[in-house]
């Protein structure tokens, strides 16, 4: 006898988790609580008969629910005024509304307050039809076929069509062929859970392999009945069993055969355990067990183990199918796949991801949160979380061996940052990240560094664990060091790295070692301050002046001969030769004329003009260009010495003996103006005067 069990069958999500929900309000129920059941939670004698037994009462409608009492909603759902009645009458509600139950819900109500007409498919008195067409009283047409369908005369006009979550998707699908032309594409909305379309594929598939279909559940469950419709479609001899006896049953009476090829399928209200006792009875005739995942011979201790049980903490087993930029997915034999942080694979390097997806590698993981979403439920897994131990013991290792680990910086701190290994948390504070001050800790966000592991406290109940990069930088420094002093001598040439730069000079890092270059030989010009000439960071040649290895000091020389403005000063400009220069600046002794950038010479007052002068400024001014003789040079004092007046001296000007000054001008116009009337009066009278001595002069002669 050869078995096919369909992969999704059993507990839907919804009827899981108020079964589940169930037992839990069990478990804590407090002393004379009442427990109440609004409607069978499931469309399973046996679950239902556990769960009366064990306390639980059924009311089939709010109105005769017990006042403040404790209430469960089935995965169906109940309609608003429901709820309301359980609200009045103080009971605490558990409400165990399937997700995509309650989002039909939500659909429903904005439709009708829009004025929408609403038509669903569905089964006409299924409580979970009854609770959607309470949301919209007298504005739901419920229809069960496509008869029914093509049997509505009404105009389609703003009319939404819908679906119960456990009808048939086949009907659904030649409904909604009726309507493509009259119901806008947006209003046709498929409300048939994944879970259900899934689950009736694979019935049909697997009905039409086989010689024998069983379809495990209620003949009063919706969904157990279109999955018998199905199979018994492609299968004749499809039957529908509600437990382990009942397959018994037909084995002895020859209705299956030790030949037969039996696929098996299960409706959302059965449970996993029912299902296993139906394999296990037939494994009890043959043996030979096959599951829709390929041939295999296998046992059903082996099925068993192989049945993923869910829940948060849980360490299972799954297939590595997909991945996105997030999240890696993964097939955990549940409706829904469970996800993988991608971030959780990044510390391995020789994980390849798309081989694991190309041959579906198995990962064992831990079950971190299951939540459910109108979409389903979101299971978040966890690879890391199980490497845990592992990464535990490496880190002890490291932290007595006194050996690197690399980690990745993933936060930080107010002193600090927090590193991860593997999934544990090394703390390093700001002064062990580098050997320098640290400014911006956001700045290694992301960063992988080697550090040493200089703390493990495993005796309180959390483990700590503190790390440092800057003693694994100092060792390196250390050995560095040692080379550059057993090699060390004066004008040997480095590399270096400028560490700090103080007001006296700057401190370079030639390799582990770090040399004093004194402000005075950083330019061979004057300069306020280190930071002129350099920054912290560059990176420049330098050579030793001197050193003393048992004081661990090293002067340093940055500036070169060549770059010196006196370098080669006599052959470059002799004396004796005539420059040209510009004035930059005035003494009373003389002026100082650039020859040439950072190269000024001087020329003395009394080698400017020939004539003596008071002071330079009688004849020259800042700015102004001059031509003069070099006269003398003295590298060593850094002096050159100039003459302009032997070249072509500056006098000052002359002054004219006979030009009037300025101050005398107005004493001589003065009289003037205040003679001016007087003058005017004697000048008619003094007329005659002066002609007389014309009329005299023949006489004269």
């Amino acid at each position: 006898m050869e078995v096919i069990c369909a992969k999704s069958s059993g507990f839907c999500f919804g009827v899981k988790n108020a079964v589940d929900s169930a037992n839990r309000m069990i478990e804590q129920r407090a002393p004379g609580e009442r427990l109440i059941m609004l409607g069978e939670l499931t469309h399973n004698a046996k679950v239902v008969g556990d769960l009366t037994d064990r306390g639980f009462e059924i009311v089939q409608d709010a109105s005769d629910v017990p006042e403040n009492s404790t209430v469960i909603i089935r995965a169906h759902g109940v309609s608003p005024d429901q709820k309301e009645i359980l609200k009045s009458k103080g009971c605490k509600v558990i409400d165990c509304t399937c997700p995509f139950v309650q989002k039909i819900h939500n659909i429903v109500r904005e439709a009708a307050s829009e004025g929408k007409d609403i038509i669903i498919t569905g089964g006409k008195g299924h409580p979970e039809v009854t609770g959607i067409c309470g949301e919209a009283p007298g504005k739901v047409t419920v229809i069960s076929s496509v008869e029914e369908m093509k049997a509505l005369d009404r105009d389609f006009t703003d009319t939404l069509l819908i679906s119960q979550t456990t009808f048939s998707s086949e009907i659904f699908k030649e409904i909604c062929a009726i309507v493509e032309n009259k119901i806008a594409k947006n209003l046709i909305l498929d409300t048939i859970c994944s879970t259900t379309g899934v689950r009736q594929s694979e019935a049909a598939r697997i009905s039409a392999e086989a010689d024998v279909m069983l379809v495990i559940g209620s003949s009063h469950s919706s969904n157990t009945k279109k999955l018998y419709d199905i199979c018994s479609g492609h299968c004749v001899r499809t039957y529908l069993v509600s437990d382990a006896d009942e397959v018994g049953k037909l084995i002895a009476d020859g209705y299956i055969r030790p030949d037969d090829r039996v696929g098996v399928t299960a409706g959302a209200s059965t449970p996993e355990v029912i299902i296993l006792e139906v394999v296990r009875r037939m494994d009890e005739n043959k043996n030979e067990i096959m599951t829709n995942q390929g041939e295999a011979d296998i046992d059903f201790q082996e099925y068993v183990e192989g049945i993923a049980q869910l829940r948060r903490n849980a360490i299972v087993k799954g297939a590595i199918t997909s991945a996105d930029a997030d999240y890696v997915y993964v097939d955990v034999r549940d409706k829904s796949e469970g996800k993988i942080p991608r971030r959780e694979f990044a510390s391995d390097p020789d994980f390849d991801l798309e081989a694991a997806i190309a041959s579906k590698a198995e990962v064992t993981v831990v079950v971190k949160s299951i939540k459910n979403t109108d979409q389903g439920k979101e299971i978040i897994l966890s690879k890391s979380q199980l490497d845990y131990e592992k990464n535990k013991k490496a880190v002890q290792e490291a932290f007595e061996n006194k050996t690197p680990i690399t980690v990745t910086v993933t936060g930080t701190v107010k002193d600090g940052v927090i590193a991860n290994y593997g999934g544990i948390d090394i703390y390093i504070h700001r002064t062990q990240i580098k050997l320098g001050e640290v400014q911006d800790l956001d700045e290694y966000k992301g960063q992988q560094l080697e550090i040493l592991v200089t703390k493990m406290d495993t005796d309180k109940h959390r483990l700590r664990v503190s790390g440092s990069r800057r003693t694994l930088l100092m060792n390196e420094r250390k050995a560095k060091a040692d080379e550059v002093w057993a090699n060390i001598e004066e004008g040997k040439h480095y590399k270096g790295i400028v560490r700090s730069l103080p007001d006296f000079g700057a401190f370079v890092d030639i390799g582990g070692v770090d040399g004093l270059v004194h402000i005075t030989e950083l330019s061979w010009k004057r300069i306020r301050k280190p930071s002129d000439i350099l920054k912290v960071g560059d990176e420049i040649d330098v050579y030793v002046k001197s050193f003393d290895k048992e004081a661990k000091k090293i002067s340093l020389g940055y500036k070169k001969a060549e770059d010196d403005p006196y370098y080669n000063i006599e052959e470059r400009i002799p004396v004796g030769s005539v420059v040209k220069g510009t004035v930059v600046r005035l003494t009373s002794f003389g002026a100082f004329v650039q020859l040439e950038p950072d190269l000024d010479a001087l020329c003395h007052v009394s080698q400017i003009s020939s004539v003596r002068l008071n002071q330079p400024s009688d004849v020259l001014s800042v700015g102004q260009e001059v031509i003069a003789k070099v006269i003398d040079i003295k590298p060593e004092e850094r002096r050159i010495s100039i003459s302009i007046k032997e070249v072509e001296p500056i006098d000052p000007a002359e002054e004219d003996p006979y030009e009037i000054s300025e101050e005398e001008a107005p004493a001589e116009e003065a009289p003037v103006e205040e003679a001016a009337p007087v003058e005017e009066a004697p000048a008619e009278e003094a007329a005659p005067a002066e002609e007389a001595p014309a009329e005299e002069a023949p006489s004269e002669e």
